[in-house]
Order: C-alpha cells, then structure tokens, then sequence
C-alpha cells in the first residue's frame, strides 16, 4: 500500500467527516485520515491503486478543493 496525501480547503469537522464518508463509499479499499485541525487540512489516503481522481472529483463535486503534497 502507498500513501497519498492532499492539502485540501476542508473547514468544519462537519465536511470533513461528510467528505471522509464520499471517499470511504467510493474507494471502499482504502484507509482515510483527515485532520482537519492541521492549518492545511491534510487528508491522507492509504491504498494499492491510483485514486487521485476519484479524490479530485468528490472534492469539486462537493464544492471544495483539494491539492496532492
């Protein structure tokens, strides 16, 4: 497994658990962490396949954006 990891624009603990949600339905195998109290709420995803798209579709879909680190 390899780690990505994205600077995102996330605000509320609200929306980054509504987020987390999205990705975990989506991309089912995979480990998702988001701390959302870092000043860059950073969300890392853990997983075996190439998913940076997936991530970028349900952040602009849910109005918010995200930029891999």
């Amino acid at each position: 497994m390899h780690t990505e990891a994205y600077k995102t624009n996330v605000r509320t603990k609200k929306d980054a658990h509504l987020i987390v949600a999205l990705l975990q339905f989506i991309i089912s195998d995979c480990i998702i962490q988001f701390d959302y109290k870092n000043p860059e709420k950073i969300l890392k995803i853990e997983t075996n396949r190439e998913i940076k798209e997936m991530v970028y579709g349900v952040f602009n879909k849910q109005g918010f954006q995200c930029q891999i680190i």
